[in-house]
């Protein structure tokens, strides 16, 4: 295929094409993120209601996680070789088929099927995070923190939708007969299918893009546009994006498994535990682009550290509060410190690696944040079971204490660049 010729940049310094495709990679993000909050929002209560014990209630969640953390390298590998569009497509398809498989179990009060398509769906939003990657790609160094904050700017849109599923879904079910809880499922796919439209549109592949970063921003200097360090001095930057993105994932997951179903406890309605994790993707989305905007300026490390300190507030919060108000509060500040800190890293990784590798690289930090998004819910399960919610809040602030330390011996000499 024909590669379309580099546009020059305009006053905000990127190009019109850089800033069309940018625009489709958000909204895919925003359709699939819709059918995402379903996880943290009614994923405990599912299992609840299949299972009738709390036991497992992080089952759900970590069932997600742990397909978004096997499909992380696999999916990026295929992006590397085949381009980032391959690799959305694969998510997409996957997170339909899986949405679809998830709502007939829970339907049918098939608990296999559900946990099923809990897997696949996981999954095929695990694949979609070659979103992030194609942000990556677009982008000089720069801008680059900003350019992904913005395609991730998308699930603030997916978490204003997610509400308006679980609303209409209540309404059908009287309608239908059914779970409330199977009709959400049953209606992602409508939202995921447009998705398919919108990625045929980007073009060309954001690794083509990056291939060719000249082209699109010729009023930059050569070593501007070429910040990528050697390997040794690469090696521990990378290390520390994992360590701040194992925090910021697992400890995410971790308490918004556990908040929904402590909400629920406490007779909290679907549609007020559904604005609560509306909040809190709030938290994690709505700034994320003067969040990357900052990283750009001042650099990915304060930023990481500032949100380490915001996600250890909200654990607090969460787990020695008892009001609905003052829990949603703390579910908020763990969104926002997460967008600081897992954005920084996903910058981090970024900046550390050429496009070739960019797919794999990024697939790593996604398979260890995500193994502790799998691990960490099951664990809080039995700790609220055993011993009670303060419990998560605790373990959601120690958590956070040696990523913190790591993060904090990272020599950033300026944004992007880095010593060993």
């Amino acid at each position: 295929m024909a590669l379309e010729p580099a546009q020059p940049a305009t006053s905000s310094g990127i190009p019109p094409l850089i800033r069309r495709n940018t625009l489709l990679l958000a909204i895919t993000q925003a359709v699939v993120g819709a059918g995402m909050q379903l996880i943290p929002a009614l994923g405990a209560i599912s299992v609840v209601q299949l299972m009738g014990s709390s036991t497992w209630s992080g089952l759900a969640t970590a069932l997600a996680g742990l397909a978004r953390m096997l499909i992380a390298y696999p999916v990026g590998r295929v992006s590397d070789s085949r381009g980032r569009k391959t690799g959305l497509y694969i998510g997409l398809l996957l997170a339909l088929l899986g949405s679809l498989m998830t709502g007939v179990g829970m339907g049918l009060g098939s608990f296999w099927l559900f946990t099923a398509g809990v897997l696949v769906f996981g999954a095929g939003v695990g694949a979609t995070q070659q979103l992030r990657v194609a942000a990556a790609d677009m982008y000089p160094p720069q801008r680059r923190s900003e350019g992904i904050s913005f395609v991730l700017m998308g699930s603030l849109l997916g978490a204003l939708l997610s509400p308006l599923i679980v609303a209409l879904a209540e309404r059908l079910a009287v309608e239908v007969g059914q779970s409330p809880l199977a009709v959400a499922w049953l209606i992602v796919p409508l939202c995921v299918a447009p998705a398919f439209g919108l990625t045929a549109l980007v073009r060309p592949d954001p690794k083509q893009i990056a291939l060719r970063l000249r082209d699109y921003y010729p009023q930059l200097s050569s070593q501007s546009l070429s910040q990528v360090p050697s390997r040794a001095n690469s090696s521990f930057p990378r290390k520390v994006a994992i360590w701040a993105g194992i925090a910021a994932q697992g400890q995410m997951v971790m308490l918004m498994a556990m908040t929904s179903l402590a909400l629920h406890q406490q007779g909290c309605s679907f549609n007020l535990i559904s604005l609560s994790v509306t909040l809190h993707v709030l938290g994690m989305f709505a700034f994320s682009w003067p969040v990357g905007r900052l990283a750009d300026r001042i650099g990915r490390k304060p930023v990481m550290l500032g949100g380490l300190l915001l996600s250890a507030l909200g654990a607090l919060l969460v787990g020695f509060t008892h009001e609905y108000l003052t829990i949603t509060l703390g579910t908020f500040l763990v969104g926002l410190g997460w967008c600081g800190t897992y954005n920084g890293a996903t910058t981090v990784v970024a900046d550390t690696t050429a496009p070739g590798e960019r797919g794999r690289a990024i697939g790593v930090l996604d398979v260890w944040s995500n193994g502790a998004g799998a691990v960490l819910p099951i664990l809080a399960g039995f700790l609220v079971e055993g011993v009670g919610i303060w419990a998560i809040g605790v373990a959601g602030v120690l958590l956070l204490i040696y990523p913190a330390v790591m993060v904090s011996r990272l020599a950033e000499v300026s944004p992007g660049r880095y010593e060993g």
